[in-house]
């Protein structure tokens, strides 16, 4: 939140994540210091959690419990409801972002993915900002070096659909729009010269290659 954080990044660190599972995250501190205290358990510190020098512990040693003691004492349990509500908002927007994907791809590969343009034109923004995360991850596996002026961007590339065009968010993506489709590339870093050439023949197209 105090980064800039999206609705995605304000769900926090997920119980369950793939393979990776977090029994005791909704367990505050003091519940697993009391629960190893009870039953004998040496338990584990890390003397760092202590030091002021991340942003995380500030926040953990400083800003929750001002907030705790001045303004709500129940800080922890509100910022879970918003969680889970925020997380319940998203799922719902993922799915549509899902049927709007399905109805305007035309091409999809491991290297590249092309969407109608007009189609994608139609949608709302937060369904358009959506979709070029949604086809980028679907690429790259990550979404990770995208930020919200790439996406703008490509947004904006796209409504003004004159003549071809590209633009480069990173070097590992080129996003080419011909006529009336849209196309998302991945570009091979070990070789830069794909990054040069037209990777479209089809008009109206985004692109993503490898």
């Amino acid at each position: 939140m105090l980064r800039g954080s999206g609705t995605y990044g304000l769900h926090g660190i997920e119980a369950k994540n793939g393979k990776y599972i977090r029994p005791l995250i909704e367990c505050e501190r003091y519940e697993i210091e009391e629960y190893c205290k009870l039953n004998n358990i040496d338990a584990r510190i890390d003397k760092t959690n202590f030091e002021n020098n991340y942003t995380r512990n500030k926040i953990r040693n400083i800003v929750i419990p001002y907030v705790k003691n001045e303004f709500n004492p129940n800080i922890i349990e509100t910022i879970c409801r918003l969680s889970d509500v925020i997380k319940a908002q998203d799922e719902f927007i993922e799915k549509q972002v899902q049927k709007a994907y399905a109805s305007m791809v035309l091409k999809e590969n491991q290297s590249e993915i092309i969407l109608d343009l007009k189609k994608f034109n139609a949608e709302e923004m937060v369904i358009k900002s959506r979709l070029v995360l949604y086809t980028i991850t679907k690429l790259f596996e990550t979404s990770k070096g995208i930020e919200k002026i790439h996406i703008d961007d490509i947004i904006k590339l796209c409504s003004n659909n004159v003549g071809n065009k590209y633009l480069m968010p990173n070097k590992n993506t080129k996003v080419f729009v011909k006529g009336r489709k849209n196309a998302n590339n991945k570009v091979c870093q070990s070789n830069p010269e794909p990054m040069t050439q037209n990777v479209s023949s089809k008009p109206g197209t985004v692109d993503t290659k490898i």
